[in-house]
């Protein structure tokens, strides 16, 4: 794909990519009285970005709750799309040692959360496994979830990119 130069210098600041597009449902709006200056915004985010962009949790909760979604992708617990020219033909051995390695991927992460309140580990996971909304009342038992996984990934240094 060629980028022409109307694509480079264009009043749209940020247009998406087309696999953005294509896989989310990505809305223009102005950012100008004209209407001039647009940009887009995805709208079918991921709870645990709604949260941080509403500014409930902080950048490490949000970047350790990322983290776990990684995790759970590589133990296999969302299929990932389909690469057809990746397939290739295992011995059994090899195939248990790869299940066997996809579970312990999230071992540690999931022994994190078993130190949590029964509240905090049940909020976490509606949140994050299950990308659901919870009520505001258990705000302080996933910020307690999130925070256990923020130690287990060590995500406490990271900064707000929103801080001025």
């Amino acid at each position: 794909m060629s980028l022409s130069r109307s694509d480079l210098f264009s009043s749209n600041l940020e247009k998406g990519t087309p696999e953005l597009q294509r896989k989310h449902r990505v809305v223009r709006e102005s950012i100008d009285l004209r209407g001039l200056m647009t940009r887009s915004r995805v709208e079918d985010q991921c709870q645990i970005d709604k949260l941080f962009l509403e500014h409930r949790i902080d950048a490490p909760q949000h970047s350790a709750g990322e983290c776990m979604m990684d995790v759970l992708t590589r133990a296999g617990g969302w299929p990932r799309s389909a690469d057809l020219e990746a397939l290739h033909v295992c011995t059994l051995r090899d195939a248990e040692s790869s299940i066997g390695s996809r579970i312990m991927a999230a071992s540690g992460a999931l022994t994190a959360l078993r130190r949590v309140s029964e509240a905090a580990r049940n909020s976490t996971i509606i949140v994050i496994w299950r990308d659901r909304p919870i009520s505001p009342d258990r705000f302080p038992d996933l910020r307690e979830g999130l925070d256990a996984l923020v130690r287990h990934f060590r995500t406490g240094g990271v900064r707000d990119p929103r801080a001025a």
